[in-house]
């Protein structure tokens, strides 16, 4: 479970690494999923693959919306206890799994990722105010993670800012500020990131292999608020969504592993709900939002220091 001064730091800086979360029996099992679905994206077949143009050739990043359906170890990892609770720390609400991608840096890819935040404040007509339940993915580092293969940086502490104006900057400028964070990891660990945190990532230029399991969890009002889109097209709240839930949980069981009642998260009808301390308290980043003045939250979407 998260300390109370590992909560703070997550709703100060919109950026919080967990290390140690997955033993690596559960890596391992990931690592081999990983291999299976990038074969596949490799080889033209099955779906939800991307793909992008580089000089001419068609280089694979990510597979988004069918892992949990492809793999168990896709599920079982979603119901980690730890993270879970982690999870349930940090949001303060009941919640629940959305959305499952896979990020694959190959080596020598040369597939960057451009400074962004992610939807809804993405682009220059980006939402422009931070919602007030907190919002953010759970990234699950299958590899390690450095500056030579293309790690994630962040920008620390612009996530309440609503929508922060990176367009206005060349990319080499972002990644060369002072406050931008190059986030090193190794398998197992975990990376929350707020949704609204500014992000990018260069090229992998070395020979070696980047993955990341990202799974997005979310409370219910996030969920309706920010994606309604999603509602009926993706894993959610509801009797099907708790059914699909308690599949995982049991699945992870029969593997012998521990279940989310290990860490006080329990899977009622309104989703998985945390029941220790510390918790953040509801709607804490409106609350956080609102002890800022109007000229820091400028500042904040201008990026000024």
């Amino acid at each position: 479970m998260l300390t109370a001064q590992q909560l703070g730091q997550f709703h100060r800086d919109g950026l919080l690494v967990l290390r140690g979360v997955f033993s690596d029996h559960e890596i391992r099992a990931l690592q081999e999923a990983a291999d299976d679905v990038t074969r596949e994206a490799l080889a033209g077949t099955g779906s939800g693959h991307g793909y992008r143009d580089l000089d001419g050739h068609r280089e694979y990043y990510r597979t988004d919306g069918v892992l949990w359906e492809r793999h168990p170890a896709f599920r079982i990892a979603t119901v980690n206890p730890s993270l879970l609770a982690a999870v349930g720390q940090c949001l303060g609400y009941p919640f629940m799994p959305i959305n499952d991608s896979l990020v694959v840096k190959l080596p020598h890819s040369g597939v960057a990722i451009p400074w962004h935040q992610d939807p809804p404040y993405q682009g220059p007509d980006g939402l422009a105010q931070t919602f007030g339940i907190p919002n953010f993915d759970c990234d699950i580092y299958l590899d390690d993670a450095t500056v030579a293969n293309g790690c994630l940086y962040g920008l620390a502490g612009y996530h309440l800012a609503g929508h922060v104006e990176v367009e206005r900057f060349q990319e080499e400028a972002l990644f060369s500020r002072s406050d931008a964070l190059p986030l090193e990891m190794a398998p197992g660990e975990v990376l929350f990131h707020a949704i609204s945190a500014p992000h990018g990532s260069k090229a992998n230029e070395s020979g070696t292999l980047r993955r990341v399991f990202y799974v997005h969890y979310m409370a219910q009002e996030v969920l309706e608020t920010l994606h309604p889109e999603w509602v009926g097209t993706k894993r959610a709240f509801g009797e099907r969504g708790i059914k699909d839930a308690r599949v995982m949980v049991e699945e992870r069981t029969r593997a012998g592993l521990s279940g989310p009642g290990a860490a006080q998260v329990k899977l009622t009808s309104d989703g998985f709900v945390f029941g220790g301390e510390p918790v953040t308290p509801p709607r804490h980043w409106e609350t956080l939002l609102s002890d800022l003045t109007p000229q820091q939250v400028q500042a904040a979407k201008k990026l000024g220091r």
